[in-house]
């Protein structure tokens, strides 16, 4: 084959599909007296090896779209796909333990364990292949910031700043196609921040992970690849 044969196939080849696409998504809560519609026909793709922020005032639905996405919630309206399934056909559990993680605001610690306990804890349930679980557990706490004495002891007994690292290096243990993260530098310093921000651009650009982070933190917004804005229930794309 000629090297033009090849330019020529190389530019007829179509683009990879998103590994998780939106369609026509929306969500409508009932409450007792009314329906609050907080998502309105959402279309959007989000692709591998790509860090995206998804901006927003408070009340504009990032969490319920985050929930939704991460197949902790089922929308009533449109539909999530994962690499062209849609995700009922998976199932919530199944896409959960096997394509995608989330950090989540509130940590959601189990605060009967360790901080390393946590982590390997989270390995065992998504059933993660690897020979010596504590020993990578210790290393992505050590990789977030937390050294192997706060490792070791209860989540209780650690600072909020340090149970957030805890929460990102568990999800970060969970070797899945898309990572979710809710404010996740939200109670980190500036430095420590910036380091969690290396982490999901590594995530993304070298392991080619989906990484969606839901934040206030221009910083964070700064250094996406893509950031997205909800505002009244509609998701627009600023760069």
């Amino acid at each position: 084959m000629t090297d033009a044969a090849v330019t020529d196939t190389a530019s007829t080849a179509e683009p990879a599909p998103p590994v998780l696409q939106l369609t026509r998504l929306s969500h409508t809560y009932t409450g007792q007296r009314r329906r609050t519609t907080v998502l309105k026909q959402i279309d959007y793709g989000f692709e591998r090896g790509v860090l995206y922020t998804i901006l927003g005032p408070s009340g504009s639905g990032k969490t319920t779209l985050l929930s939704l996405a991460s197949g902790l919630d089922e929308p009533t309206g449109g539909s999530i796909a994962f690499d062209g399934v849609d995700l009922k056909s998976i199932g919530l559990g199944r896409y959960r333990n096997r394509h995608a993680a989330t950090i989540f605001q509130q940590y959601n610690l189990l605060t009967y364990m360790t901080a390393v306990q946590n982590v390997t804890t989270a390995m065992e349930i998504t059933k993660v292949r690897i020979h010596n679980r504590k020993a990578r557990a210790l290393e992505l706490l050590e990789k977030v910031g937390l050294d192997r004495h706060h490792a070791m002891r209860n989540v209780l007994h650690l600072s909020g700043g340090q149970q957030q690292r805890v929460a990102i290096a568990r999800a970060l243990a969970c070797d899945v196609d898309i990572l979710f993260a809710d404010e996740p530098t939200g109670n980190l310093d500036e430095d420590t921040a910036e380091g969690i921000i290396d982490i999901f651009q590594e995530l993304a650009h070298e392991q080619n992970k989906c990484v969606v982070v839901v934040t206030h933190s221009q910083q964070l917004a700064a250094r996406s690849d893509r950031t997205l804005t909800l505002r009244r229930g509609r998701m627009t794309s600023v760069r």
